[in-house]
């Protein structure tokens, strides 16, 4: 496996113009994973960006997040942000609760449903969601919808909002999609995205965002917990827990939080043109703030990390 690469400039990303790397994920706003009040996230929004974020990542099935992210936008006077949203996969009862339409007609009500959410004309970046759910044999029909929202300047970039499957391994090419947000698969217990998936993605010249900086709790609040409930055989594999207790030891050493390390781990991997992090309220954006203006690892505690990681 090849090693990820210790960065420079943490800041800033070569692959989107020298915009910053940080993306405010919203999928915790929404309610999906468990209530939330909607004043309290357009807070969270809005101290974001007073405190310099200026990229977010919303989606349909991310409850009521793209609404409070709209209803945030229009209270803020600054720049306006680079924004992110998907289409395939709609709203749901919950985070588990999968309602997909990959049709074109589907996918165009979506778009135009998500930009009036978001008080938008376009959206920088739209991702095709949940790609190992596409139907393959409508894929053409699927990339053409795509493209004609390109064209007609409701888009900017295409992307492809998941890890793809092997059989979606073809449909990553430059002339198709300009992004890949993947997760669970670059941060600070798993690096199995070197194994392949990069080196495709850097000679197609197709950004990464790298998404799940804690993967999924277990590198955060959830240490504990994944611990005890152990491997799932999906989401969390036997190798994420070791790596995350022996990772855990070094943050002890640092004197600093899991949590801590593994976003600033994972900020310090040029490979990641940009990295989603999450927050569902104002003390969690608060900490992921402080966190990016600590910066990068020092490289002595980055390689020690990915030694740990690749052992």
């Amino acid at each position: 496996m090849n090693s990820p690469t210790y960065i420079d400039d943490y800041l800033t990303s070569k692959a989107f113009d020298g915009q910053s790397r940080l993306v405010y994920g919203t999928s915790g706003l929404g309610g999906v994973w468990g209530s939330v009040q909607e004043s309290e996230s357009i807070d969270a929004v809005l101290y974001a960006l007073e405190h310099g974020v200026s990229v977010f990542d919303t989606a349909p099935s991310y409850g009521n997040a793209q609404e409070i992210l709209g209803r945030a936008l229009a209270q803020w006077k600054g720049s306006r942000p680079f924004v992110s949203t998907k289409v395939g996969r709609l709203r749901g009862e919950d985070a588990f609760d999968f309602k997909l339409d990959f049709s074109s007609e589907g996918m165009t009500k979506s778009l135009e449903n998500s930009l009036t959410a978001l008080g938008l004309d376009h959206v920088d970046l739209l991702f095709l969601h949940e790609p190992q759910l596409v139907p393959l044999e409508n894929i053409d029909s699927t990339l053409d919808t795509l493209k004609r929202f390109k064209e007609e300047g409701l888009v900017k970039r295409i992307g492809v909002g998941g890890n793809p499957t092997v059989a979606f391994l073809p449909y990553i090419t430059k002339d198709n999609f300009d992004v890949v947000s993947g997760f669970l698969k670059m941060d600070a217990c798993n690096l199995s995205t070197f194994e392949g998936d990069i080196q495709l993605l850097k000679k197609e010249h197709i950004a990464y965002y790298a998404a799940s900086a804690l993967h999924f709790g277990l590198l955060g609040n959830r240490y504990e917990q994944c611990l005890k409930d152990g491997a799932d055989g999906n989401w969390i594999i036997q190798a994420d827990l070791d790596n995350a207790k022996a990772v855990k030891k070094i943050a002890d050493e640092q004197n600093m939080p899991l949590s801590s390390l593994a976003q600033r781990y994972l900020f310090s991997i040029e490979e990641a043109d940009r990295v989603v992090v999450g927050a569902r309220n104002l003390g969690q954006i608060t900490t992921t703030i402080e966190d990016w203006k600590q910066g990068k690892l020092p490289k002595v505690v980055f390689d020690q990390i990915t030694n740990t990681i690749l052992k």
